[in-house]
């Protein structure tokens, strides 16, 4: 188990973010390692006056590691005194319906994962796809499909997009791999979408010809999210990607999925995910139950003293498929909760263990607002916001890859001026610690709370973040300090 020394720092990309990733020298690196002109290759056609795709694409990865937040504020930098090219160039390749910003960003992740497997070192940690949506906030009511969306973390509507993503954990690192935009209609008829009609009506619209990837993505916006999450899924096995498991929280755990991964070829690829559908029967011991049914059959439950759980555990099956269901509760007097997996032979701490990688999701969505601006375009065309989101990803992955190498990889010449040295604790690890030593507090002071609300708000939140660093830090520190 990790101490609390280990744990003070949970964010990657912030940890060890030094002024010279910055520089052009290193963005150009980045690129190179990419093969980056080679990557552009098959987007050559899509050139912008002139100007190839992959000169102004490089421009735009390059900005926002520039601390440009616009277009504008880019041309009007230092930066914009070696730029030939003018504002209406970018806003064009930005807006371009004929590009396939999907294909540009699966052609970064693939090449991630290929280079990580060649001059990385090799571990035989659990490699996980993990899905989860997060709220981009946005502040025009004219920007092409925008609505209010509902934000449980505030608790309230809020304008914007809800952004589903897709990512992928080899063992070591995080990097996200696919995504799609979607608005809420919501059950008010007078309201749809959460706006007035009149506000509807000034919204920006952009015709599109059916079949181009421009009007796929418009119409993925209004398509359901477990619909547009089994594609994903989908694409990620054809593409080669090695998947142990496949990790959810409650939204998305259903029989859609289960199908998912019992159905993948070539590879064995499992499924833990936390559900919360009362209503759904199981059959158990030669009846048909509820969750809630089974878990009292079960009795006594056991404890975990590593993590101070109460849990319980049960094969059964689901519409003709074996799963496993885990019941757990924090303390005596702690909420079940109940995970679901396609692996019957999974032990209940293996499975807590694994399901943590999950949290390495949201420690990306904190640091690409934080670090890179995801989701501050307020363009009105909705292609320029798949655009930007993605070039957004782009740059998370390249600076995953500089930390990759920075920090966890002991050798290889990948990059140069690596150094030998004591390798870094990797998020899952630190998560896993944070997690453990969370639970003793939950377990100690506040029994009842969630620890996975908990959790997600500590994540989240700095000023949270750095009071829970505080309780933790060894005594001799405090002293110290």
């Amino acid at each position: 188990m990790l101490q609390s020394k280990d744990i003070n720092k949970i964010s990657e990309l912030k940890n060890g973010f030094t002024y010279r990733w910055l520089e052009p020298d290193f963005i150009l690196g980045s690129l190179k390692c990419f093969s980056f002109s080679g990557l552009c290759k098959c987007l050559d056609p899509f050139k912008v006056r002139g100007y190839s795709f992959e000169a102004i694409f490089s421009i735009l990865i390059s900005a926002g590691f520039n601390g440009s937040a616009t277009i504008n504020s880019m041309l009007n930098s230092y930066m914009g005194q070696h730029i030939e090219a003018r504002k209406d160039t970018f806003y064009r390749l930005k807006n371009n319906p004929s590009i396939c910003w999907r294909l540009v960003l699966w052609l970064f992740a693939t090449k991630f994962r290929k280079t990580a497997e060649e001059y990385g070192e090799k571990t035989d940690s659990v490699k996980c796809i993990v899905f989860d949506d997060t709220l981009l906030a946005k502040t025009g009511r004219c920007i092409e499909k925008v609505s209010r969306v509902w934000d449980h973390v505030t608790g309230r509507f809020i304008l914007g997009f809800k952004m589903l993503l897709m990512g992928y954990w080899d063992g070591t690192s995080f990097i996200p791999v696919d995504f799609s935009l979607h608005r809420e209609k919501g059950r008010n008829k007078e309201k749809p979408f959460g706006l007035k009609k009149k506000e509807l009506k000034r919204q920006y619209r952009k015709k599109r010809v059916a079949g181009t990837h421009s009007y796929e993505r418009s119409k993925e916006a209004d398509t359901g999210k477990i619909e547009s999450a089994l594609k994903m899924f989908s694409r990620a096995i054809a593409q080669g990607f090695k998947v142990d498991y496949l990790l959810m929280d409650s939204w998305f755990t259903c029989e859609a999925f289960i199908d998912a991964v019992l159905n993948v070829k070539h590879q064995v690829t499992h499924l833990i995910g936390m559900y919360k559908t009362p209503k759904t029967k199981f059959e158990y011991m030669g009846g048909s139950f509820t969750y809630s049914q089974i878990r009292n059959l079960l009795g006594r439950a056991k404890r975990c003293r590593k993590l101070g759980f109460y849990y319980n555990e049960a094969i059964v099956v689901f519409r003709d498929k074996q799963v496993k269901l885990f019941f757990s509760k924090q303390g005596k007097n702690g909420k079940w909760k109940v995970f679901l997996t396609t692996n019957v032979s999974l032990s209940f701490i293996k499975m807590i263990e694994i399901y943590q990688i999950r949290w390495s999701i949201e420690v990306f969505f904190k640091e690409a607002r934080q670090l890179l601006g995801m989701g501050n375009c307020q363009s009105n065309d909705f292609d320029a916001q798949i655009a930007d989101t993605t070039i957004t990803l782009i740059q998370h992955i390249l600076l995953t890859l500089r930390y990759r190498f920075d920090h966890y990889e002991s050798m290889g010449a990948l990059f140069a001026g690596i150094k030998e040295g004591i390798i870094s604790h990797r998020l899952n690890e630190r998560i896993w610690g944070l997690f453990i030593e969370l639970l003793k507090l939950i377990e100690t002071l506040f029994i009842e709370i969630d620890e996975d609300q908990l959790l997600e708000r500590i994540i989240n939140d700095e000023k949270a973040y750095e009071k829970l660093a505080l309780i933790l830090e060894p005594p001799d520190k405090k002293l110290a300090a």
